[in-house]
């Protein structure tokens, strides 16, 4: 029971901080720079979604001023999956800008292969959800814009 309530806290503030940010975006209409990991295994790709945003996405988020893309892509996964990858292990594979929240959002999108798909429990806090995904699942999905130009980009 406590764990739950906890957990309902953390969601609370994510979800705050979140609008927090896109009020303050809104107002700066800044440029930023997220990395992500396209996690790859059989096919299908790893999808998740957050606590505070109705869109699926890869785990990922703002790259550090002191991190390379591939640092900050690594250190998210690590963050949000505990999956621990070396950045230099990680493919450039997509990378682009999208007019997105009141801001510009620049996206670097890595991949990483996989020789199973691992079962993952999302930590109830910042995610909310995770699942394996063929590429046309999830287009039908309300995915990220950019999230979407990989996909759909993406050979098959």
């Amino acid at each position: 029971m406590a764990l739950r309530v906890f957990n309902a806290l953390f969601r609370f503030a994510y979800r705050c901080a979140y609008r927090g940010a896109r009020i303050w975006w809104f107002i700066r209409r800044p440029r930023t720079s997220g990395a992500v990991v396209a996690l790859w295994s059989g096919g299908r790709v790893l999808l998740l979604r957050t606590s505070y945003r109705p869109h699926y996405s890869m785990p990922g988020g703002f790259v550090k001023a002191s991190e390379t893309p591939a640092q900050g892509a690594a250190r998210e996964l690590f963050e949000e999956l505990q999956i621990e990858v070396r950045p230099s292990d990680l493919r450039a594979a997509w990378q682009g800008t999208a007019q997105f929240e009141d801001r510009q959002d620049g996206i670097s999108i890595f991949e990483y292969d996989l020789d199973r798909q691992l079962a993952l429990e999302p930590n109830g806090r910042e995610v909310v959800w995770i699942g394996w995904k063929t590429p046309a699942e999830a287009m039908d999905l309300l995915l990220l814009p950019h999230i979407r130009a990989y996909l759909a980009g993406r050979p098959t």
